[in-house]
Parts: structure tokens; sequence; C-alpha cells
């Protein structure tokens, strides 16, 4: 997907709107049909999608306009991780197994810290 996305925490359903060139209703209507689709609500009700959220629609939008998937074919399609590899980690990978890779991760970002300095 080439459309650059904001570099913001929430976005509200007119600006996801213009982003993925898709109505406000489709894309309420999508929260009903993709149960991975579910922005958080603020007090006044107003959906506030994340850029998991807004990537998740522009995936769908893909599948659906491009691919000429169903509806059914593209929630079993996002339903299955190994077609998003990118997107999800392992469900084999255990929380002892993610921890594990965060402190790896962690020891390589100081040791490339400490070659900086």
């Amino acid at each position: 997907m080439d459309t650059k996305l904001p570099d913001k925490q929430y976005m509200k359903i007119g600006e996801v709107s213009r982003i993925t060139s898709l109505n406000s209703s489709v894309l309420r209507f999508w929260e009903t049909e993709f149960p991975q689709l579910r922005p958080v609500k603020s007090r006044s009700g107003q959906r506030l999608y994340t850029r998991g959220n807004v990537e998740l629609i522009l995936n769908i939008r893909h599948l659906l306009y491009q691919e000429k998937l169903t509806i059914a074919g593209a929630r079993n399609r996002i339903a299955r991780p190994s077609d998003f590899p990118e997107m999800t980690v392992s469900d084999e990978m255990t929380n002892a197994g993610k921890n594990n890779l965060l402190d790896e991760v962690r020891q390589d970002l100081r040791e490339l810290r400490d070659l900086l300095r």
C-alpha cells in the first residue's frame, strides 16, 4: 500500500475516510463484518482509528476491490495470519518467547548506542 499515513496515534472517521477513499458508512459497515476492525470510541462516541486499524482497512479494501474477493473471502484471508506475516506476531510464540525477543532487541540497541558514542 503506497498510501502515506499521518504520524498520529488516533484518527477520526472523516480523516480515515479521506485517507482510504471510502465512505464513512462503508467503514462502519466493515466494523460489523470484520471482528479485527474495532476502533476505540471517545467519551462522546466518536470513532478513533489507530494506524493499525487504517492499515487493516487498506488491506480489506485491496482484497475486496483489487483481488475481487467477497466479504467472507476477505474475512477468511485476514483471519489467517500467514497471509499477512508482516502484520502479526506468530501465534506459536509464547509470552516468554516474546519477552526474550524483546530483551535481545533491547540488548542489540544498547550495543548499537554504545558503538555510536
